[in-house]
């Protein structure tokens, strides 16, 4: 129901409509992260189907699009929801160079380079299906500071590798100007890093809190959200 309404909303907007067509709901409630913010470069690490990069596209269209996806099926699905103004890499992010595994999850959006916790699959009700190795590439390898035009917004949704595609970036954060990661605050997929300890990184490198967003709540506790990090001048 939930998705429903979300799609109802942004049925309301005549520039979502080429997205609803094709069966991908932008992003659009990540919308009140932004009032006032520009950016002449997004990185969308974990780009899914276009979500996200249809709402950025929407809001920044002069911008710079970037998008990595390193699942087949998703990626085919953006390359076709966005035909032109956007780059697409077909790779994961993390700390090292080489490949990884990609643990499938019933609910594809929620496949992740980390196996499934029970709380996950208990809270959401899924499982994981099959394993894909996929390559993987540090951010910091990929550009320099020369290649980003700012301001440059880094958003991040990997399922609980967040702290990983950090890590990997730390050679170009300084020409970062806002980073939007979703975080957990319970373990979803073992072995992550948590919020308190993605914060943490992120003040370390110059950042600050700027605000918490589309908090989830389930059996009674804050189980995600996304925070937005700013640094300020």
């Amino acid at each position: 129901m939930k998705r429903i309404g979300k799609a109802l909303s942004a049925f309301a907007v005549p520039g979502y409509w080429h997205s609803l067509a094709r069966g991908v709901v932008p992003g659009f409630e990540h919308g009140t992260a932004f009032v006032g913010r520009e950016f002449s470069t997004v990185l969308d690490v974990g780009a899914n189907k276009g979500q996200f990069a249809v709402f950025a596209r929407r809001r920044w269209p002069r911008a710079r699009l970037i998008c990595f996806e390193p699942l087949p099926e998703p990626r085919r699905r953006l390359s076709k929801l966005l035909r032109s103004g956007i780059e697409i890499h077909p790779i994961a992010l993390g700390n090292y160079e080489g490949e990884a595994e990609m643990h499938l999850a019933s609910r594809e959006d929620s496949s992740s380079l980390l196996a499934l916790s029970e709380a996950q699959k208990r809270m959401f009700s899924m499982d994981e299906r099959q394993l894909l190795r996929v390559p993987l590439r540090r951010l910091d390898s990929l550009f320099d500071d020369q290649v980003l035009r700012r301001p440059t917004l880094l958003k991040i949704d990997v399922q609980g590798f967040e702290f990983e595609v950090l890590q990997g970036a730390v050679g170009i954060l300084g020409s970062i100007d806002a980073v939007y990661v979703e975080c957990s605050f319970v373990e979803l997929y073992i072995g992550q890093q948590l919020a308190p300890e993605v914060s943490e990184f992120l003040m370390d490198s110059g950042f600050t809190e700027a605000g918490r967003f589309n908090v989830c709540r389930v059996e009674d506790a804050d189980v995600q959200a996304d925070l937005l990090f700013t640094r300020e001048p």
